[in-house]
């Protein structure tokens, strides 16, 4: 056969990052071409005598899933190549020719059906809520279309307008809209790195993901402190709400979903160490007095591998363990909203007060920004994020003292 399809490293082409090119070579009466399949990985991290990439690699989270998908487009390829010699049009083909076709046939992949796939991935990686953030938007894209499915070449510029003026029609906010917009952003991109669209069609470029100021949501340490001093009928769910307020703000705005996943084997050494659910980056903060005092409430003849507040019962089951959180987050808000009234605070009290009252404090205190972003997690920062590795944790233990004393 005077045509053949191989998946090959492309040792010709190395990258910044010593990585090499995961290419679909197509060879074509001694002529050559090679379609990238959006995957660049180091030498060790690939198998040439089976052609797959190995256990090592680490830019996936299922290396398997990742080899069938590999193998499935030699397949593909493959198949179109064989129905060209069939009907014999393969003879009259230049190797580009056969690329192009090759290249239009993979393209055909639907947002509806690459996005599915993404949330069955996200479900096995245990990334539950993530999986569930982009099902709501795929749901929402599908009642914008009427069901009507739809190529990535498609999502263009205008069709972000159009649904942006659908969302609008909506009565969603600007912001509401720019999570929106935000997630389709991160499906095309993946989309784009798994060959399935050319980065030449992506419309970000173009259009623009609008945002707006929000509403101050923090509170002044005069209010901190009346939270504390409230006067509560113990191991009640409004008892519960003001404890993961307050952790939440004396551990510099740590989220609910970090909360409900500390376990006792994240406190070592006087000090909290775990890794943020939505970033995976990992965090150290030295447990201060006000924290001891909360989880000495909830520590008591606990395993190391037993979770330190009781808001996650199911744990065995992933899907099952994020309704556990989902539903405890409403009541959280709900009892927060009664602390409010029975303080008689303005201020919308949710879980997200602790966190921006924290940072707003720290502001006021004269705290530098970087180390505020280096408390808070801040990723998206840019300015900031040169500084965070400046400051040790000595320094931002101190900030965090004088804030929540």
């Amino acid at each position: 056969m005077s045509t053949n399809v191989k998946i090959i490293l492309d040792t010709r082409h190395e990258k910044s990052d010593k990585t090499y090119p995961l290419v679909l070579r197509i060879i074509h009466f001694r002529k050559s071409t090679s379609i990238h399949l959006g995957y660049s990985l180091k030498e060790t991290d690939w198998d040439e005598s089976k052609s797959e990439v190995k256990k090592s690699y680490t830019g996936v989270t299922n290396v398997s899933r990742l080899n069938k998908w590999i193998h499935k487009q030699k397949i593909q390829a493959m198949d179109i190549i064989n129905k060209l010699q069939d009907s014999g049009e393969i003879g009259k083909m230049s190797v580009v020719d056969l690329k192009n076709r090759i290249v239009n046939k993979r393209s055909e992949e639907t947002f509806f059906r690459f996005t599915e796939n993404l949330i069955e991935e996200l479900k096995s990686a245990g990334r539950i809520g993530y999986a569930q953030s982009v099902y709501s938007i795929l749901h929402l894209v599908k009642k914008f279309r009427n069901d009507r499915d739809f190529t990535f070449e498609e999502l263009n510029y205008s069709f972000l307008s159009r649904f942006e003026n659908h969302c609008l029609g909506r009565k969603n906010t600007i912001n509401t809209i720019a999570v929106y917009m935000k997630t389709i952003k991160m499906i095309y991109n993946r989309a784009i790195k798994a060959g399935v669209v050319g980065r030449e069609y992506y419309p970000f470029v173009n259009y623009t993901i609008r945002t707006t100021k929000t509403r101050k949501r923090a509170v002044p340490r005069n209010i901190i402190a009346l939270i504390e001093g409230l006067e509560l009928k113990p191991s009640s769910r409004i008892w519960h709400a003001r404890n993961y307020f307050l952790f939440s703000f004396y551990t510099m705005g740590i989220n609910f979903a970090d909360i409900a996943h500390l376990k006792m084997s994240n406190i070592v050494e006087g000090r909290l160490e775990y890794k943020r659910q939505k970033t995976k980056k990992d965090y150290s903060i030295k447990i201060t007095p006000q924290m001891k005092e909360i989880l000495n409430l909830y520590t008591k003849g606990k395993q190391p591998n037993e979770y330190i507040f009781p808001i996650i019962n199911r744990k065995d089951s992933p899907e099952l363990a994020f309704r556990d959180l989902r539903e405890k987050r409403r009541i959280y808000n709900q009892k927060l909203k009664d602390i409010a009234e029975k303080l008689e605070i303005e201020t919308n009290l949710t879980s997200y007060v602790a966190r921006h009252s924290w940072a707003t404090i720290a502001k006021h205190k004269g705290v530098p920004i970087a180390a505020i972003s280096e408390g808070m997690g801040h990723e998206d920062v840019k300015t900031t994020e040169t500084y965070l590795d400046s400051f040790d944790r000595k320094i931002i233990d101190d900030f965090n003292a004088e804030i929540t004393q």
